[in-house]
């Protein structure tokens, strides 16, 4: 009968394709590393905790070799050091009184989760701030492409200034959940088109 290769030997001549294929100089980190696969479903709590770990694993352990990946590591790391007591504050605000910015990260923080956009639903989910933080790569992956071009259009012109000039007691986590949305969604932009790169040349 013929010998068929070994597992042993599989693994060895796919890690030599890997690296291989990551001996650009000067490469970017892949989009591979960056993003898993897309969940089929939306996530559990326990899901979502694992996966922002992994990211959180991959992202730290890659050299920051593209900007987004430098700039989402920054807000991701200052958003999750944000206090209880701040995310908790956005549960008491009234929506008339915040400024339209405030509105929109509301609603599109909802989306991350899984969840009907709506400035209501955000105080909802701001009641549990350990589930409130458990955002990340992944979260964008559930994402569909709508509801994706839809943060991305709504939060485009916003401005952090905006909010940080603002009364409300919740501007210490919104100051903080605009910049994570905008590096989010760069980062996500830039997997997409460096995996799409290949199909194209």
């Amino acid at each position: 009968a013929e010998e068929q290769p070994s597992d042993r030997a599989v693994a060895a001549s796919r890690r030599r394709r890997t690296m291989a294929s990551a001996s650009e100089p000067e490469a970017a980190p892949s989009a591979s590393v960056l993003e898993a696969p897309p969940p089929e479903k939306r996530q559990t709590k326990a899901e979502k905790k694992e996966a922002a770990d992994a990211f959180s694993d991959r992202l730290n352990s890659t050299p920051a070799a593209c900007s987004e990946a430098e700039a989402f590591r920054t807000a991701d790391d200052t958003f999750k050091g944000v206090s209880d007591a701040a995310i908790s504050a956005l549960c008491s605000v009234s929506a008339e009184a915040l400024p339209a910015g405030a509105l929109v990260v509301m609603e599109c923080w909802c989306l991350l989760h899984g969840e009907p956009p709506s400035v209501s639903k955000c105080q909802e989910l701001a009641k549990d701030p350990g589930d409130f933080r458990l955002v990340g790569m992944s979260s964008m992956q559930c994402l569909s492409a709508e509801e994706f071009a839809t943060i991305v259009e709504r939060t485009s012109g916003l401005d952090v200034k905006e909010l940080e000039a603002s009364q409300t007691p919740a501007k210490e986590a919104l100051v903080l959940m605009l910049p994570w949305l905008f590096a989010a969604s760069k980062l996500h932009q830039w997997a997409q088109e460096a995996r799409a790169k290949p199909e194209e040349d």
